[in-house]
């Protein structure tokens, strides 16, 4: 685990993969673009507060977003930067081509990359989860469904103490 002030300076982020997002990720819908607006708002309060590290799980859908929101706002704010934690090597298996590239362009630009294991299984998915965790004071969520991945990290941060701004309550009340 990271000492106090590496957590203090470090935000995860946590969310579905795009069958259960707004529009079911269809960025050029409005639903999409302002649940992309409430992630741009949400990670500048994080900087503003002074988080400069960001971890992201690369998956399909709201880390995708994530990753590539914290990589815009790293153009103004040099001193960001992202770290991407994922369950193994193979994590693209079956994604299409398109996706295959955007993830490539994360992982190009990010600034770490961690692997919880060389292939992905649904225990290194939680080890996965629990490193974002583990290394930040705090979590920006899309959380919705209540089964998955995305609850059971939210609930591993929430038992360990760090707050989660789930972008999916904000929605509801727009």
């Amino acid at each position: 685990m990271q000492d106090l002030f590496n957590r203090v300076s470090g935000c995860c982020f946590t969310g579905h993969r795009p069958d259960a997002l707004p529009a079911f990720g269809n960025e050029e819908t409005e639903e999409m673009q302002t649940l992309s607006y409430l992630l741009r708002r949400a990670v500048d309060a994080a900087i503003e507060d002074g988080v400069t590290e960001f971890y992201v799980g690369g998956a399909q859908g709201f880390d995708t977003l994530a990753a590539e929101c914290v990589l815009r706002c790293k153009e103004q704010h040099p001193a960001v930067s992202l770290h991407l934690a994922l369950p193994g090597r193979n994590q693209t298996s079956g994604w299409s081509a398109r996706d295959k590239a955007r993830y490539q362009a994360v992982l190009d630009a990010a600034d770490e990359v961690w692997y919880a294991a060389e292939l992905c299984s649904p225990e290194s998915m939680r080890r996965r989860n629990r490193f974002l965790v583990d290394q930040t004071g705090r979590c920006i969520a899309y959380l919705r469904r209540m089964r998955g991945g995305t609850l059971y990290t939210v609930n591993y941060a929430l038992d360990a103490g760090i707050p989660v701004d789930n972008l999916a309550e904000r929605l509801l009340y727009l």
